[in-house]
């Protein structure tokens, strides 16, 4: 799996194995990880910008759908008018999740394959805190498992507290709805549709003890990423909307 990343993998286990005495593999992971987050920040910047920007414009797109509530194609027209004038993107970007899957491969691959492009994967030599980073949770010896469990230990820490930061945001952003739209009566075919919403989006916040899951299945080079990822996602979730707070409500 992965191995057509190999003609690209090999300079890059060459270079690991050759900085070994100054940065061990597993800083370079999280080094990798950080240096990836950093790269993709503006780009998450933006995207938090726009899904605000999106939730302050809905009052005026109810309006637009009231005013053209029988031709679907004029409010369509209307809408991406709206979007393009206030220059907000018509949905989130997923730019930024693509590009950490490659990255995320490179590093599975450098810490699983017993061969790299036809040589010896030296990576498997090495460890951290005396457990191997090919290593698995199940297969480690029994010694070495503290090491799983702390980083479980402190991705599970994070998810919960993604968890309670999602429900807060999206508390926020009724909040901020309501605020903004005016009260109406809502038909029943509205009010069943609003009621799925809620149930759907009530589990998303759980999403996040996934990666608990992943660190526990995955090598533990693979669980340092994972770790290091969602820890920097949590923080910058919180700068980001601390930035971009709310807005002042179009006229």
């Amino acid at each position: 799996m992965f191995s057509f990343l190999d003609p690209i993998l090999i300079h890059i286990h060459d270079l690991l194995t050759h900085v070994d005495d100054v940065l061990p593999p597993a800083l370079v992971v999280v080094a990798i990880t950080l240096l990836t987050r950093l790269a993709l920040h503006p780009m998450n910047r933006r995207n938090t910008r726009g899904m605000l920007r999106r939730r302050d414009l809905q009052p005026r797109l109810d309006a637009l759908r009231e005013e053209h509530k029988d031709d679907q194609q004029a409010f369509s027209k209307a809408m991406l008018e709206l979007h393009r004038q206030e220059k907000v993107p018509l949905a989130p970007g997923c730019l930024s999740i693509f590009i950490q899957l490659p990255i995320f491969s490179m590093v599975y691959r450098l810490f699983t394959a017993p061969e790299i492009n036809g040589q010896h994967n030296q990576l498997l030599d090495h460890s951290f805190l005396g457990t191997p980073l090919s290593a698995h949770l199940l297969t480690a010896e029994p010694g070495q498992r503290w090491v799983f469990l702390t980083i479980m230990a402190i991705t599970l820490v994070v998810a919960a507290f993604a968890a309670v930061q999602m429900r807060r945001h999206m508390r926020q952003d009724r909040e901020r709805m309501a605020a903004l739209s005016p009260k109406k009566e809502l038909t029943p075919q509205q009010e069943a549709m609003s009621k799925t919403m809620e149930q759907a989006t009530a589990v998303l916040p759980f999403m996040s003890f996934m990666t608990v899951t992943a660190v526990a299945a995955l090598p533990l080079a693979a669980g340092i990423y994972l770790a290091t990822s969602s820890s920097w996602g949590v923080l910058e979730r919180a700068s980001l909307r601390r930035l971009h707070g709310p807005m002042p409500a179009q006229p």
